[in-house]
């Protein structure tokens, strides 16, 4: 049998490691990077918290300015896994209270008027 080396060629070059996708692609992976990192707190994993955060950081720099993010850097450097679980409470509480709410907006019903017809045509008078 023969073995036969796989190669893979990458047809966009710039995008290699997150640099130059797209903003969905780079979402997503933020979004998993965040998720990621929530499980491990969650499951009070130091080392795979820190790890995670790491990560996340390396990837989202601008998170290096979130005052929870760097409250949760803390907590983990100092091996308080409870702490590092409230701080990532705050968190998710954030983000939920962040996340627009879409009202439905359900149009009010109008009177219906009387249709008038001048022998030819059917005039709707509504409008």
């Amino acid at each position: 049998m023969e073995t036969a080396n796989m190669v893979r060629v990458n047809a966009h070059p710039s995008s290699y490691g997150g640099h130059g996708s797209a903003p969905q692609d780079r979402q997503h992976q933020r979004r998993q990077k965040i998720l990621a990192l929530f499980d491990a707190v969650a499951h009070g994993d130091l080392d795979a918290s820190k790890h995670a955060l790491k990560m996340l950081m390396n990837f989202d720099h601008a998170l290096g300015t979130d005052s929870h993010f760097v409250r949760l850097s803390k907590a983990l450097e100092a091996g308080s896994v409870y702490l590092a679980q409230q701080i990532v409470r705050d968190i998710k509480a954030k983000f939920i209270n962040a996340t627009p709410l879409v009202a439905h907006v359900t149009p009010a019903q109008q009177p219906s008027r009387a249709q008038v017809s001048d022998g030819t045509h059917l005039v709707d008078t509504r409008a």
